[in-house]
């Protein structure tokens, strides 16, 4: 391995313990000024990733991090990105609010021989990201179905029962990813159990606010819910709220308990989780991915870049009270206590 690859394995890296202590060595480098962009800063998994880029980059001596927010909305995102290239930044990290209309600023940016490389969510053109390091988002979706398959499954002897999907933003690699993931694994297990239904499927584009009014029109509507997926632990807490309005929640194991299951590993999630209002989430860690796409555009510089992969998924790990204080889960690192601690 080149002496400034910084390689991190995944899961079995602590977030708090990364890329600490560089070698003195690697001040060496060619000087870089990387270009971030991040989707909103309203969404905690976002906080938690934009730290991991800051942290990450204050770690090499040679780097200027230019860190930017777009506030949610896709044509402010082009807008700072041009601003970025015209600022003359060697490389840009951006995390795409639309997969599609990023792709003109990403193209102008290749003209310009500016690596992108694309963090959470990506854009919709193919090779033009040097890197796209995501969590496999439709393996999200699917195990999240089957975690609720497998809790209906304990409760009624057989597989059988109603599900809500309360879906994520959709037109981003992650909300239409986990959405196909989860569609696909209970339309397969549906099949062969006709007592397995979804009674509804709205989009609640990640939004605790959405989430919790299409799951009070959703339980208005249908006297008996089972279970209900969300695309992202806002939209999990969002349903959560409304349940407990409803009067709905009660403790894990009644039979008339709502399973609920979110994905990102958020402190509200985690607490939820400790309470034993919420069943489980599929956590991501933003800090340790975040850490690598800095890593990686070190290593297009000042290492072998040949080594540096187009698509890479970052581990998950499901999170339920009963392992959520694990050594597992500890080691793979509860992201959101980290951004707490500052």
């Amino acid at each position: 391995m080149n002496r400034r690859e910084v390689l991190i394995s995944g899961a079995s890296i602590a977030a708090g313990t990364l890329l600490a202590g560089l070698p003195a060595a690697w001040a060496a480098g060619k000087p870089i000024k990387l270009g971030y962009n991040v989707a909103t800063l309203a969404n905690p998994f976002f906080q938690g990733m934009t730290k991991g880029v800051v942290d990450a980059a204050a770690k090499f001596p040679d780097m200027t991090l230019l860190n930017t927010n777009a506030n949610g909305d896709a044509n402010t995102q082009s807008t700072m990105v041009i601003d970025l290239i015209n600022q003359g930044v060697d490389a840009l990290i951006l995390n795409p609010i639309s997969a599609n209309s990023i792709v003109p600023v990403v193209e102008q940016a290749r003209k310009k021989d500016i690596p992108v490389f694309t963090l959470d969510r990506g854009a919709a053109c193919g090779d033009c990201q040097t890197n796209f390091l995501e969590t496999d988002n439709v393996a999200l979706g699917r195990e999240g179905a089957q975690f609720i398959v497998e809790q209906l499954k304990k409760r009624y002897g057989g597989i059988k029962g109603n599900v809500v999907n309360l879906v994520g933003l959709l037109g981003t690699t992650a909300g239409d990813d986990r959405d196909k993931g989860f569609m696909e694994e209970f339309q397969k297990i549906a099949a062969d159990n006709p007592d397995l239904k979804l009674v509804a499927r709205q989009e609640a584009q990640f939004d605790q606010e959405k989430a919790f009014n299409l799951m009070s029109q959703i339980m208005a509507a249908n006297p008996e819910i089972d279970a209900v997926f969300n695309g992202n632990d806002d939209n999990a807490v969002g349903a959560l709220r409304a349940i407990k309005q409803a009067s709905r929640n009660v403790p894990l194991d009644d039979p008339k308990h709502i399973v609920i299951i979110g994905i990102d590993g958020t402190a509200q999630a985690l607490t939820a989780i400790r309470k034993g209002e919420m069943d489980a989430t599929l956590s991501q860690n933003p800090l340790t991915m975040a850490g690598q796409a800095v890593a990686y555009v070190d290593q297009f510089f000042n290492g072998d870049k040949s080594t540096i992969p187009a698509h890479q998924f970052w581990p998950h790990i499901l999170l339920t009270k009963d392992n959520i204080d694990s050594d597992e889960v500890k080691t793979y690192g509860l992201w959101a206590e980290e951004v707490a601690k500052g």
